[in-house]
């Protein structure tokens, strides 16, 4: 769409933008910030994936984006501001999805938690993306709250969005509570 390769449009329209200076396309970019730290290793059964430059090429715009807590949080503050696509476009996407599980409906790169009677209370109700790796971005809107974190491990693919769901959300709930 825009005439350049998907890590170059990430770094013009998004890691430069909103200074995300320690993000970058695994293997096939750096980031803005050339002191910034290390990748962090990831794993599948033990093995550390991050060292093979094929990995990246299997999920090149699904994933391979790395990126620091920090970064992600400004990601996710211009999307729910409308400083990444406008109001309208946002909400076509919140709109256009499918059912990706009980509970949990998905469309353009979003995960969609919503409240089902019995089996999801309505404090789950939050909207982001969850990653292979462990990884998780999500905003609840009621307690205007981000939720960023990974495990790096494979293992932890749904592991993480349990422990985000039952763990974070519910003690950011107690103390909205207070």
């Amino acid at each position: 769409m825009t005439g350049t390769p998907f890590h170059e449009a990430l770094k013009q329209y998004i890691y430069e933008p909103l200074q995300m200076l320690n993000s970058s396309m695994l293997h096939y970019s750096k980031p803005l910030d050339p002191t910034t730290e290390d990748l962090a290793d990831f794993y599948a059964d033990h093995n550390k994936l991050n060292q093979y430059q094929g990995y990246a090429s299997l999920d090149y715009s699904g994933g391979g984006v790395v990126s620091t807590g920090e970064d992600l949080l400004k990601f996710m503050r211009a999307l729910t501001a409308y400083q990444l696509v406008k109001q309208e476009t946002l909400e076509k996407m919140m709109k256009d999805k499918v059912k990706y599980e009980l509970g949990i409906d998905y469309g353009y790169g979003v995960m969609q938690f919503k409240h089902v009677p019995l089996l999801m209370p309505k404090k789950f109700t939050i909207w982001g993306h969850a990653g292979a790796t462990g990884a998780f971005m999500f905003y609840q809107p009621t307690l205007d709250a981000y939720m960023i974190g990974t495990f790096n491990d494979f293992s932890y693919e749904k592991k993480a969005v349990r422990f985000m769901l039952m763990k974070v959300i519910s003690q950011l709930a107690k103390y909205k509570e207070r």
